[in-house]
């Protein structure tokens, strides 16, 4: 980490200033400078916020984590993430959820449990260490003047100093309550959604308990609440407040353990933590304004149902890292237009997914319960009443992916790609690990001609050849089989491991490399065409 004093912040030159050091923003912190980008990543707090909050996230941000280097770090924070079940009051399946089985599609389980306060720490422990990156705390944001030239204003907290701060972009993850969204004057979409709940984490004591070994939603009218199955001897109970209770009457110690006594006793367990929320449903208006953008809680907040709060602020880490880096390495300022263009519909939908699964969860009238309970009844006994948690989440359908002549996204486009264990050299990887922050064309059964090689030259994206003699193989048939489900023979894939698009022969592959050169080359049309030879 670059050291540099307080005082001396308005002499320093910072490429992007992140606001806000939660998961979120100390990831974009790790994927920026990873990039080789100049990042100040500030946060009020001198430390991580010692209690737990978010728990779920699946495997496309282990892969994300994998990218910044932490995966193997984050074995003991780490769980697996069981199975949910819905239940009625009578205890009656009402839906199960589950995940996909070994071997794993994107190398990682699909869900996993985590412990967030040193997941945090080793963020930040690996972004203090990265030598463009510079991570002050306790210090807040003031002021936030002209987005499109970006100046700060900080003050130490402990202290009281001041300074200001230049960049050339910010990048809000500082919360529900954002700072740098309530300066821009960007208001919420409300998708109407507002519950009082109470959140209790418990460490189990040495003594067995007879608990539940899934996850469990129990959609009880009499007090909807929810069980999970934590990392270790954690546990988490979600209790619905129902009208007429109060944040303050509630969380009291005698409540606390009267509301989990059907379960555990005093000496049993210890509370580690009780808090109150409102779980909304809300998705930022904007998600930029000039060079300041925003991602995670300050711009979208979902209902816990589904788990993807810190998921999809991740994954909003994920798609901007790249752009922004890209831009400053002279990329053309176009691709960070796609950024609310691609993750702002993709999110509403998950929120509107996920408000759709709570207000089953929530609901108080008898009435309507029971007719709940008799429309999922029969869904679980016509064998639909499992579902595959991945497959309730749309792929990207707009911005930096490929498209087909008649308009619709290319096989595959907008869909994580797969990261199967391959052998290289004699050793044993996961995907990613091969391929570089860059784009990359990764191909089976398809010998890459000269328009293609020639391409790929010019756009500084590598080629990786799966089979014959010299190309990676898999371990399992992972790949294999996803592009043999698409009937292709070749995918062109992001930096952020989403597919631009899939190709079933040479020719489909260099009109998609044509599309990604009109999206990356920072050229006039006419050079690009003379540089590729592109269809006019």
């Amino acid at each position: 980490m670059e050291k540099i004093e307080f005082e001396r912040l308005a002499a320093a030159d910072f490429q992007v200033v992140v606001v806000g050091l939660g998961p979120v923003g100390i990831t974009i912190c790790n994927l920026l400078g990873n990039l080789g980008v100049s990042v100040l990543g500030i946060d009020a707090r001198d430390d991580v916020f010692a209690l737990p909050r978010a728990v779920g996230m699946d495997h496309e941000v282990m892969r994300v984590f994998q990218g910044v280097g932490i995966a193997d770090d984050l074995a003991s924070v780490v769980g697996e993430y069981k199975d949910s079940e819905y239940r009625a009051a009578d205890g009656s399946l009402l839906r199960r959820f589950v995940s996909p089985a070994r071997p794993y599609q994107l190398g990682w389980p699909a869900y996993l449990t985590f412990v967030q306060p040193p997941l945090e720490r080793i963020l930040r422990d690996k972004a203090s260490n990265a030598p463009t990156v510079t991570i002050l705390t306790g210090v807040e944001v003031t002021a936030l003047d002209a987005p499109s030239k970006p100046r700060l204003m900080l003050r130490e907290m402990s202290t009281g100093d001041t300074t200001a701060v230049n960049a050339t972009y910010v990048v809000g993850c500082d919360g529900g309550n954002s700072f740098v969204r309530r300066t821009l004057e960007i208001g919420f979409e409300d998708l109407l959604f507002d519950q009082p709940w109470l959140v209790i984490d418990v460490v189990l004591g040495e003594e067995g308990v007879d608990l539940p070994q899934t996850n469990v939603q129990f959609c009880n009218p009499a007090r909807p609440h929810t069980f999970v199955v934590l990392p270790g001897n954690l546990r988490r109970w979600e209790f619905m407040m129902l009208p007429g209770e109060t944040a303050e009457e509630i969380n009291q110690p005698e409540r606390i353990w009267e509301l989990l006594s059907p379960w555990i006793k005093p000496g049993q367990a210890e509370i580690w933590r009780s808090a109150t929320y409102r779980f909304h449903a809300l998705v930022a208006e904007s998600w930029r304004k000039g060079n300041v953008f925003l991602a995670g809680d300050a711009c979208h907040m979902t209902p816990p149902f589904l788990a993807q709060g810190m998921v999809q602020g991740i994954k909003d880490t994920s798609n901007l890292a790249w752009k922004i880096a890209r831009v400053l390495q002279g990329g053309p300022a176009t691709l960070l237009d796609t950024y609310e263009q691609e993750r702002r519909p993709l999110v509403r939908k998950v929120i509107s997914i996920t408000k759709n699964l709570g207000e089953a969860i929530c609901e108080i009238d008898e009435e309507r319960a029971q007719a709940r309970n008799v429309a999922m009844k029969a869904l679980v006994a016509e064998g639909k009443g499992t579902v595959v948690r991945q497959s309730l989440f749309p792929p990207i359908t707009d911005g930096i992916i490929g498209f087909q002549g008649d308009g619709r996204p290319a096989r595959g486009a907008g869909e994580a790609c797969p990261q199967p264990r391959v052998m290289a050299d004699g050793k044993s990887f996961l995907l990613d690990d091969l391929l570089g922050h860059d784009f990359a064309i990764l191909a089976l059964g398809m010998n890459f001609g000269d328009t293609v090689r020639n391409r790929a030259r010019w756009l500084g994206t590598r080629l990786f050849e799966f089979g014959g003699e010299r190309g990676l193989r898999e371990e399992n048939h992972i790949f294999e089989d996803w592009l043999s489900e698409r009937a292709c023979k070749a995918v062109v894939v992001r930096p952020d491991r989403v597919v631009f698009g899939c190709a079933a022969d040479e020719s489909e592959l260099a009109e998609l490399l044509d599309q990604l050169a009109r999206w990356i080359a920072n050229s006039d049309h006419g050079v690009l065409s003379t540089h590729l030879g592109l269809r006019q």
